[in-house]
């Protein structure tokens, strides 16, 4: 994990708002296959009060993901 104090730094949003897209060039977004489970997703959108309702395939294609991974392996 991040620490707190360097979030917006390293990825270009502060906690609360971290969202996979509109974020820094260096860094790389994987997304976890639990998401597979449902047919829309509401991930924040660049702050502590915003999201964005997305389907798993507009996800895929606003994040610039790299894989997919199961993050509880």
């Amino acid at each position: 994990m991040i620490p707190k104090e360097d979030v917006k730094k390293l990825i270009g949003h502060d906690v609360g708002g971290v969202c996979p897209f509109g974020i820094n060039d260096a860094v790389t977004v994987y997304l976890d296959v639990s998401l597979k489970e449902y047919s829309v997703v509401y991930p924040a959108c660049g702050s502590g009060n915003s999201a964005i309702k997305l389907t798993i395939n507009e996800l895929e294609e606003a994040s610039n993901y790299k894989a997919w991974v199961d993050v509880c392996k």
